[in-house]
């Protein structure tokens, strides 16, 4: 699953994969890169021997304290299994990223260091230790990705469609990021912890070719350049009532194209960024919103409108506007 939609998820929660879940594997020796959470991300250890366990999950405290100044709470991303393993399904990789990207640490390592915190703090001991058994090639992951993803230099305006230089590097991209998680993760992991967005990424960009494909066909037609008379009579003659209705499918597919390759071209540090400057954002909103008063005649509806204002005064993006929306302040 894609950054932004856990941002736009709010809680973080996802889909469990399966009925059960995966029940993960981990070695009894220290996994790989354990020693460090600054250094360059490597391919992290993918086989586990012994079962984990035994784990359980009572008396743990729901939602350990810890204070995040944002519109929710971690997610209670923790499942034990029949046999008192952790299973490692696209919850709790939700948990990890919760931290990974919510966390108000300035980089990885602090960020990661709330969130083994958390853990500690939320889960038994014994399963804490599971945790960190995942935790560990995860954040190497984490470090590749955005070092990789950083190498490509993707640079997409806000909701732009790439052109057809910026669709081979995202196809290039796509690759190197398959590899990355066939590295660090077994295939069941990867399916449980990603989804289809390998999938999902890999048709838009064979889409984006075919667009790319047509568009110069179009161009070097002899009598049906862009611009020419030709065009312009198929357009008014034959194309009107395509341009009235087809133009909004269109833009809409764009639209769903433009936030695929967001997704895909989205760091964890960018991602950690924006969320810094949400939480700026809506303490200022929070705040501000305490402070309104309705009127007499519609208390209610003064209020909403003043609301309105203020989300549109105080957040740049519609994305943050909708989100502070659905904080739940009215």
């Amino acid at each position: 699953m894609h950054l932004s939609s856990y941002l736009r998820q709010g809680g973080y929660l996802a889909a469990a994969v399966a009925s059960a879940g995966l029940i993960w594997y981990w070695q009894t020796a220290t996994p790989a890169d354990t020693s460090s959470d600054s250094g360059s991300g490597t391919r992290a250890a993918a086989a586990w021997k012994d079962a984990i366990g035994p784990g359980a999950l009572g008396g743990a405290p729901h939602n350990a304290a810890l204070d995040l100044d944002t519109d929710d709470l971690p997610p209670d991303g923790f499942t034990i299994g029949d046999g008192g393993q952790l299973v490692a399904n696209r919850q709790l990789r939700a948990s990890f990223d919760y931290f990974l990207i919510r966390s108000d640490g300035a980089d990885l390592a602090a960020r990661a260091t709330q969130l083994r915190a958390y853990l500690k703090q939320r889960l038994p001991a014994a399963t804490a230790a599971q945790a960190e058994a995942l935790l560990t090639p995860y954040l190497a992951y984490v470090r590749a990705h955005d070092e990789l993803l950083a190498r490509q230099q993707l640079t997409l305006a806000s909701g732009a469609v790439p052109d057809a230089q910026q669709t081979e590097r995202l196809a290039n991209w796509q690759a190197q990021r398959a590899r990355l998680r066939q590295q660090n993760f077994p295939a069941v992991l990867q399916r449980a912890w990603f989804g289809d967005d390998d999938e999902v990424l890999l048709e838009a960009v064979a889409e984006l070719r075919v667009r790319d494909g047509d568009t110069s066909a179009r161009a070097g037609r002899p009598g049906s350049g862009f611009g020419s008379d030709s065009d312009a009579e198929t357009d008014s003659n034959t194309l009107r009532q395509q341009r009235l209705h087809g133009t909004t499918a269109q833009a809409a597919r764009d639209a769903e194209l433009a936030e695929v390759v967001r997704d895909a071209t989205r760091s964890y540090e960018t991602a950690a960024a924006e969320e810094r400057q949400w939480r700026l954002h809506y303490a200022r909103y929070r705040a501000a919103a305490g402070q309104l008063q309705g009127d007499a005649a519609s208390p209610g509806e003064a209020r909403r409108r003043k609301l309105e204002a203020l989300r549109t005064e105080l957040f740049p993006t519609e994305g943050e506007r909708l989100r502070a929306r659905a904080s739940g302040i009215e």
